[in-house]
């Protein structure tokens, strides 16, 4: 299956390079949350004490109300510290062209990701773990063991290690390299303890 996009990582990268220039302390502290508040108070967005919006009505408000937070926000860069924008016609061609389907995983533990629409009543892909939380060495497997014994979970999103034979992994040293394919050595080594041995990752 192909889809197509006007706007690529290559895109981005040039914008990010040549974007607005500002702080991240001013980006989360200022144009966020004045930005937040705004759309909050145009739009009449009250949730009600609902974590999930039911109300069609609503769930339309605030897809709109991210459509444009996007749109005159953009998104910040943290490794360049600029702000990248987009147009509307690009937004709305990644809405529109996305991946319908796309697989994690091997054998009988490959699961198959699906675009859902409201309301859908298949079931939900469900991905479980320490979701990038530090976690120490010692118990770094049967962490990652416990999800993956878990059946309702089909793709494990893992912790990261906070330190590799005893050393944090310092970003752009050797630990660092170290930490990350150790990490993808023992989740594969936690997924076949749990009978899993193709379990997306």
């Amino acid at each position: 299956m192909t889809f197509r996009k006007s706007f690529d990582v290559y895109d981005f990268y040039e914008r990010a390079k040549s974007g607005e220039k500002i702080t991240q302390d001013d980006w989360d502290l200022m144009v966020i949350p004045s930005k937040t508040a705004e759309l909050k108070k145009k739009y009449g967005l009250d949730f009600k004490g609902e974590f999930i919006p039911t109300d069609m009505d609503m769930a339309e408000k605030l897809f709109k109300a991210g459509f444009e937070m996007l749109l005159e926000a953009g998104v910040f860069c943290t490794d360049t510290r600029r702000v990248v924008k987009y147009n509307e016609a690009e937004i709305w061609d990644a809405i529109n062209n996305v991946q319908r389907e796309f697989s994690l995983g091997s054998g009988r533990d490959q699961s198959v990701i699906r675009k859902r629409k409201v309301g859908d009543k298949r079931k939900p892909h469900i991905q479980g773990g320490p979701t990038g939380a530090p976690v120490s060495e010692d118990v770094f497997v049967p962490l990652h063991l416990s999800y993956a014994l878990e059946k309702e979970i089909n793709t494990i999103v893992n912790g990261v290690m906070a330190t590799v034979r005893g050393h944090g992994p310092v970003p752009g040293s050797p630990y660092e390299i170290l930490a990350a394919k150790t990490e993808g050595r023992l989740i594969k080594t936690a997924c076949e303890l749990a009978g899993r041995p193709g379990m997306g990752i």
